[in-house]
């Protein structure tokens, strides 16, 4: 009887943890199935003191992995608050009455219940949501929301929030035609208005772009944050000095070389931004040069397999000695060392996927071209980590916690990547993340933590604009050029949250790199240099964000009552569609490809160091 009453207590012990917080909330998904339609799910979520763990319950299952959004919503929920993710444990129960598509359209909804229980507010019934959740707090986008929008009018939602830029979206439908005895079946692209739409089923439909922002929807509460401006003036010194070591490199290689005009004119404009204050052009610029006379080298020198052999192993013991070194400095990075280490360990991995192309090759002159970017990888890694002499004081990170970091970071990536394959993301930009995500996981395996970290934040980007960037042709540039400025006003403000603490050397040279291609787009109208800008401000954005989490820049954050919602009018709902009608698959399937292919033209000067 004794041991029968102790297994009791031990069973509602589970159950029902000491100081448990549990907070109940509808979420939204799409049913599997050939034919798409919205469905209701219900989500109970339940944080307890603990150490770190996260477990998940889901009926029935999910066609994407609801684990890692999970995790990854319990982390993001306790970075913006300011609390340590390792003192809790959280418990999600996911129930759906039928098979759905699960994992990255229900992160945001997660979130915002897990802040609420860990503040003690309680949702409102009649609000739903959908959105996935990036590691810094923004939604970011998703498929079938009309489908979506239809199950929660069903379900009483007096509010739907969206991620913004998402009030226009596009249903693919087939349709049928008789002509004579021949039926001719096509599909067509549509868009759809889900604000117009959502007022026909009596929802009110808003864009949100933050966590914060639909907590107020939700509760009436938003979480406290400054409002700051960032002087990129502060930062010239440390960025000329990234562009002058690698303007040294590059000529002292010309002189080695000779003149290659495809160098010699990417010298020109490296030496232009220079003047202009454009300091990370400029190293980019500078390193695309390089990279050029490398090869040139490479030519002139290497007369046999012999030579290119030793070339090979040339470069595998500068890696070999890198990763060495690396390994020293990653036991003991810091709060401010963390981004120089990380982009050194990043650009070694790279230098170790290009000499495996290299060796794998088959080809000599394929070959010469791998070895040439595994070999100005190798030194970009060496001009990033001359950075390290600068800082004068740094504050240890445990190790530890940057591993279980970036293990969460690596399966958010692999989610998103399978969500964004799922819904019909770019191709190129899919293949980008994927790269990235291959990069993380050496990173991972060999021990380099703070590398793997911004390997990830890379691959999330390249994922999350796969699936942003969907438009037929009649809006794509006016969504564009409205995700353009506020991309750049939130890194902004990011980069000057960040820099309080911290020095953001890494996202500022993002921010200044997105910058000059803004200015160019601007100039020229050219799709691709907005697609750059918008890619590396999303970058500096995010990679901002990373530090304040890992640096623990700022302490627990308390939540505000107001009356008035944290919102910046969205200009994407100005987009009209009265004039677009349908688009054919055919015609929509080219305008996907022809930004693909702008995506991945090898321009120069757009390369990253």
């Amino acid at each position: 009887m004794k041991k029968a009453l102790i297994l009791l207590l031990a069973l509602i012990l589970i159950a029902f943890p000491v100081n448990a917080k549990t907070v109940k909330i509808k979420a939204v998904a799409v049913k599997s199935g050939e034919k798409p339609e919205g469905a209701v799910i219900d989500i109970t979520v339940t944080v307890t003191k603990g150490d770190g763990k996260v477990f998940v319950s889901t009926s029935p299952y999910t066609e994407i992995d609801m684990q890692g959004s999970a995790q990854l919503a319990a982390l993001t929920a306790c970075d913006l608050l300011g609390l340590d993710f390792t003192k809790f444990n959280f418990y999600y129960e996911i129930e759906a009455d039928a098979p759905i598509v699960g994992g990255p359209s229900a992160g945001g909804v997660m979130t915002i219940a897990t802040i609420c229980a860990l503040k003690n507010l309680t949702p409102r019934k009649d609000v739903f949501m959908t959105g996935m959740i990036y590691p810094d707090g923004y939604i970011g986008p998703v498929g079938g929301i009309p489908y979506k929008l239809e199950a929660a009018a069903k379900s009483g939602a007096k509010i739907f929030l969206i991620p913004e830029g998402q009030r226009i979206v596009y249903v693919t439908k087939t349709v049928e035609e008789r002509k004579g005895p021949f039926i001719f079946i096509r599909q067509v692209t549509e868009p759809v208005d889900v604000v117009e739409l959502g007022k026909k089923l009596g929802v009110k439909v808003v864009e949100v772009e933050t966590v914060e922002q639909a907590l107020w929807y939700y509760t009436g509460y938003t979480i406290a944050k400054p409002r700051l401006k960032l002087n990129l003036a502060k930062y010239s010194d440390i960025l000329k000095l990234l562009a002058m070591k690698m303007e040294n490199e590059t000529m002292s290689l010309k002189k080695v070389v000779g003149n290659v005009k495809e160098a010699d004119e990417l010298i020109e404009s490296a030496k232009k931004h220079l003047k202009e204050g454009y300091y990370y052009t400029a190293t980019s610029e500078f390193f695309q040069a390089k990279i050029i006379l490398r090869k040139e080298y490479y030519l002139k020198t290497l007369k046999s397999d012999e030579d290119l052999e030793n070339a090979f192993k040339d470069v595998e013991s500068e890696i070999d000695e890198l990763k060495d070194y690396l390994r020293k400095v990653e036991d003991n990075v810091g709060v401010e060392s963390f981004q120089i280490v990380g982009a050194g360990e990043e650009r070694v991995a790279w230098a170790k996927l290009y000499l495996k192309n290299a060796e794998e090759s088959g080809n000599w002159y394929s070959a010469i071209d791998y070895l040439a970017l595994a070999k100005e990888r190798v030194e970009s890694a060496k001009v990033w980590l001359s950075l390290l002499q600068t800082i004068k004081e740094d504050v240890p990170l445990n190790k530890e916690k940057l591993k279980k970091r970036s293990e969460f970071y690596i399966r958010i990536a692999q989610s998103l990547i399978v969500y964004a394959n799922s819904i019909g993301g770019y191709s190129s930009l899919i293949d980008k993340a994927e790269k990235s995500l291959q990069i993380a996981q050496n990173l991972y395996n060999d021990g380099f933590y703070s590398g793997a970290e911004i390997a990830c934040i890379n691959s999330m980007v390249d994922a999350g604009l796969s699936i942003e960037l969907i438009a037929p042709n009649g809006v794509f540039e006016d969504i564009l050029r409205s995700k353009l400025e506020r991309a750049e006003k939130t890194a902004e403000t990011s980069i000057a949250e960040v820099e309080r603490s911290v020095t953001p050397i890494l996202p500022v040279a993002y921010f200044e790199f997105a910058k000059s291609f803004y200015n160019d787009y601007k100039k020229s109208g050219d799709t691709t240099d907005a697609i750059y800008a918008l890619t590396y401000y999303k970058l500096s954005e995010r990679l901002a964000k990373l530090m304040i989490f890992v640096s623990k820049a700022y302490g627990e954050r308390q939540v505000i009552k107001t009356e008035i919602p944290p919102l910046t009018p969205s200009k994407s709902g100005e987009i009209s569609i009265k004039n677009i009608g349908h688009v054919e698959v055919p015609g929509y399937s080219a305008l996907v490809s022809a930004i693909a292919l702008g995506l991945v033209c090898y321009k120069r000067k757009k390369s990253r160091r």
